[in-house]
């Protein structure tokens, strides 16, 4: 009769280390928000629904500089997803938290800034249902010029 063996937690661990284990994230993971509700979570400064804790959160455009100047949330910053790494996780840290938006519904670039600023160990994500379109479809303002500084660039 053949024996079944369950791997130890010791045994996982090594494995993992083995096949070099990182984080990885999947579409599970993103935090979708509406317009109406990321604007009331924005505004809240104590611990919300979303998980922010009272810091300053941040709308983040992870679209091209020249589509972010045509349009943005005011007060976003721009960072193009090409550059959010490593070397603008520091800069982000000071944030209680990201709505992170694209220009669309499920917008790609803003599913993968989401999944990218969770996998640089930020925690209080959530991505804008809708992108823009269903922000400007909620009757809210945007932004047109004015680049705000990028994180990357010390901002």
């Amino acid at each position: 009769m053949p024996r079944f063996l369950v791997p130890t937690p010791v045994a996982l661990a090594a494995a993992c280390i083995l096949a070099a284990c990182e984080t990885k994230t999947s579409d599970r993971d993103i935090v979708w928000v509406d317009p109406a509700n990321a604007l009331v979570e924005a505004s809240r400064s104590e611990r919300s629904t979303l998980g922010f804790k009272g810091r300053e959160i941040v709308w983040l455009d992870p679209r091209t500089r020249k589509e972010f100047e045509a349009e943005h949330i005011e007060g976003a910053i721009n960072i193009p997803f090409p550059e959010l790494g490593e070397q603008t996780a520091e800069g982000l840290k000071r944030y209680g938290g990201f709505v992170v938006y694209g220009t669309d519904y499920a917008d790609p670039i803003a599913v993968s800034a989401s999944k990218r600023l969770l996998e640089m160990g930020f925690k209080d994500v959530s991505t804008l249902r809708g992108g823009l379109r269903a922000w400007r479809r909620d009757g809210q303002p945007v932004v047109v010029g004015d680049v705000a500084p990028a994180e990357s660039n010390g901002g």
